[in-house]
């Protein structure tokens, strides 16, 4: 699975699922600030440990990112899978809360 994000200032980032589960990002580092919990390249995008890396670059890729590793071809993301469908909407079908407010008039 491979996503390409572009960020504020026109540069493109691709993100590839490797069969390992961790996905490899590569695109332009001539800036980049980085830490032991996160990375964020000039124009972004900012991805920081125990994000899930679809909330930060879009697409699908709905892993929880856990670590980084500078490789020759860019980042390599270190991710584990999420606990959960992150498309899964069936809380919604609760009728006796609506916007987060518990109904209690109903039985």
């Amino acid at each position: 699975m491979k996503h390409e994000h572009t960020n504020r200032y026109g540069d493109i980032y691709t993100f590839t699922k490797l069969e390992d589960g961790n996905v490899l990002m590569e695109g332009k580092f001539e800036w980049i600030k980085s830490s032991d919990s996160h990375i964020d390249p000039s124009g972004g995008p900012f991805i920081h440990i125990g994000q899930m890396l679809c909330h930060a670059i879009g697409g699908e890729i709905n892993d929880i990112v856990d670590g980084f590793e500078r490789v020759d071809e860019g980042y390599l993301i270190k991710t584990k899978p999420h606990k959960y469908n992150a498309n899964e909407i069936s809380h919604l079908a609760d009728l006796n809360i609506i916007g987060g407010i518990i109904n209690t008039t109903e039985e």
